[in-house]
């Protein structure tokens, strides 16, 4: 996800992405968020989350952080250190909709792509995925050419 996006989250939401900058051996919070496509997604779970957290008595709030917000398999994976069934929900709600939203621009999307690693993408960002990957193994392979011939 773009700096700035990411960002914007944490400081909407403080209470939640408390360890976005916590080092790897504290929490994998440290690792990011997925790519721009899925911000309103997040926002919109961080949001009913963070509102959540908001209602507890203040020293029970630290308790509830995201641990880990991540794709996997072309779907959201939101994970918390603990969850009410109200956080359970928006983090449902949100993993669903990741199922047919593009990780990239957050327009209407599949995960029913055969090219390696599973992503949820509309087609014309499928298109420029695969004509990336054309040219790197392009280009591998004309690494590969000049090494044999010397």
């Amino acid at each position: 996800m773009k700096e700035e996006l990411d960002k914007k989250l944490c400081e909407a939401f403080p209470n939640l992405y408390k360890d976005r900058d916590a080092p790897m051996n504290a929490t994998a919070m440290c690792w990011g968020f997925p790519d721009d496509g899925w911000f309103d997604l997040l926002w919109e779970c961080s949001e009913k989350i963070e509102a959540e957290i908001l209602k507890m008595p203040e020293d029970q709030r630290g308790s509830y952080r995201a641990s880990q917000v991540k794709e996997k398999f072309g779907t959201l994976r939101f994970y918390m250190t603990s969850e009410t069934d109200a956080m359970e929900e928006a983090i449902r709600v949100a993993e669903e909709k990741s199922a047919v939203t593009c990780e990239v621009c957050g327009g209407p999307g599949n995960r029913d792509r055969d090219a390696g690693w599973i992503k949820t993408l509309c087609d014309s960002c499928d298109s420029a995925r695969n004509k990336e990957r054309e040219e790197t193994m392009k280009k591998y392979a004309y690494q590969q050419k000049e090494i044999k011939d010397e």
